[in-house]
């Protein structure tokens, strides 16, 4: 679910962190919802009244998401719960159960059908770029990531999900 308020001026503001004071309306996490509500004035029925909507709204939802998923893997990566590079998700994928495998959506699928080998005991997501991944390390790209189990982990998953489902719709897995 997606929370949004009526900020101050009556504007409609995505509450990533799901902490910004005021009455909250929330939303399914899906690109067709939130077009949907943005081009039907859904939030307009929900504010009881006359509320100012973004024009790049849907943009700026992905964006903070997006950011937000960045910071939960690097606060992951500080806590020891992720693993980066083909050798070491590798060995996480055999080895260990992994919470997700974060994989860069520009890489090649060949290098991560030899990782993966058709394993679904763990979610796969395609929703950053390799430059993005390379933030979490302090590297220019990588293009594996492997999550291991802990709160954090399951926070991260669940934000990655979200932009899933804002990117692709409800038809995709995860």
């Amino acid at each position: 679910m997606l929370r949004f308020v009526s900020a101050p001026g009556h504007v409609i503001t995505f509450d990533g962190a799901e902490k910004l004071p005021g009455h909250g309306f929330w939303l399914k996490a899906d690109k067709d919802i939130l077009n949907q509500a943005i081009t039907k004035r859904i939030f307009y029925k929900a504010a009881k009244g006359t509320v100012n909507i973004p024009d790049d709204l849907a943009d700026q939802v992905l964006r903070t998401l997006k950011s937000r998923c960045i910071n939960l893997l690097g606060l992951c990566r500080k806590a020891g719960l992720l693993v980066y590079g083909f050798e070491a998700v590798k060995k996480a994928t055999t080895h260990q159960s992994p919470a997700a495998i974060f994989e860069a959506f520009d890489a090649s699928r060949r290098e991560e059908n030899k990782l993966i080998k058709g394993d679904t005991s763990f979610p796969v997501w395609h929703v950053l770029s390799r430059e993005e991944l390379g933030q979490i390390a302090g590297e220019s790209e990588i293009v594996h990531i492997a999550l291991l189990d802990g709160t954090l982990s399951q926070q991260a998953n669940t934000i990655a999900r979200k932009i899933d489902l804002l990117e692709n719709g409800s038809q995709t897995k995860g």
